[in-house]
């Protein structure tokens, strides 16, 4: 019963975000409305990672599969709407789940993952009720200690590398693109490769922000329909220790990180003029 009630809660809210317009690639073309479509592929089950979840499983009644489509569903949901005022948003939660699921299962198989270093830092936060404050914070370059590998008094060496990475998507089906391309009709494709639900903050940031003791972190990739890359990195969102809410965290944290995202795929000239 539960599961139902996610996935009639996943459906339902896609479909209110869509109005009367179609969301599938199929009934409504790109170029609809003077917008062009974007396709949203949510993270793959297996790149969700949490250290939380006994604790939101006690506050909200649900099991680890429970809680992870849940969030999946909701972070679609939340980039979809971000979306519309700038494109078509195409979703595979609006169409039936048998063809959903084999979509997607061709998708993933078509797709792999790289770690790429965070070429820079994004932290969204409210800044206070009524108000949202994106800020984007450069990364503090980390002492890196860098031995060449090798062998050195009888002792194996090698190279570390501290600095913080990210899931990144690579596309090693040449054939994937145009299959979409050819069915979705889309402009850009907007991967979300992982997300990540860690206990404790940046210690950089524990002294001024004691309270934000948890961080979302969602690895994307956005790509053109010719292959280009337009987008990639990892976008952070912190909230109290105390609020286990999934509702909560889900309505205060995802439409800011949503926000980014859409604003990383229209570049800064148009995020700057809004």
């Amino acid at each position: 019963m539960k599961k139902i009630i996610i996935c009639l809660f996943a459906v339902v809210s896609i479909l209110s975000a869509s109005a009367q317009n179609s969301t599938t690639g199929k009934s409504e073309p790109s170029g609809v409305n003077g917008k062009t479509s974007v396709l949203v592929i949510p993270f793959e089950s297996k790149m969700y990672l949490s250290d939380i979840d006994r604790d939101l499983g006690k506050a909200n009644e649900l099991n680890f599969q429970d809680i992870k489509a849940k969030f999946r569903a909701a972070l679609d949901r939340e980039i979809f709407i971000a979306l519309k005022a700038y494109f078509n948003p195409l979703s595979f939660y609006a169409i039936e789940p048998q063809e959903s699921r084999a979509e997607l299962g061709y998708i993933y198989n078509s797709i792999g993952y790289k770690y790429e270093v965070v070429p820079e830092e994004e932290v969204v936060k409210k800044e206070s009720a009524g108000k949202k404050l994106i800020g984007k914070f450069k990364k503090k370059e980390k002492e890196e200690e860098h031995i060449e590998a090798g062998i050195r008094r009888g002792e194996v060496v090698s190279q570390i590398d501290n600095r913080e990475k990210y899931m990144k998507t690579t596309l090693p089906n040449p054939k994937l693109l145009p299959n979409l391309n050819q069915k979705y009709k889309a402009s850009h494709y907007v991967f979300i490769n992982q997300l990540d639900i860690k206990r404790s903050a940046d210690k950089r940031y524990v002294a001024s922000e004691e309270q934000y003791k948890r961080e979302i972190k969602v690895h994307y990739t956005i790509f053109d329909n010719s292959g280009k890359q337009v987008s990639s990195g990892a976008i952070k969102s912190r909230f109290p220790s105390n609020q286990n809410d999934m509702d909560k965290i889900i309505k205060l944290q995802f439409p800011l990180i949503a926000q980014r995202i859409v604003s990383n795929l229209l570049g800064p000239d148009v995020a700057n003029a809004e």
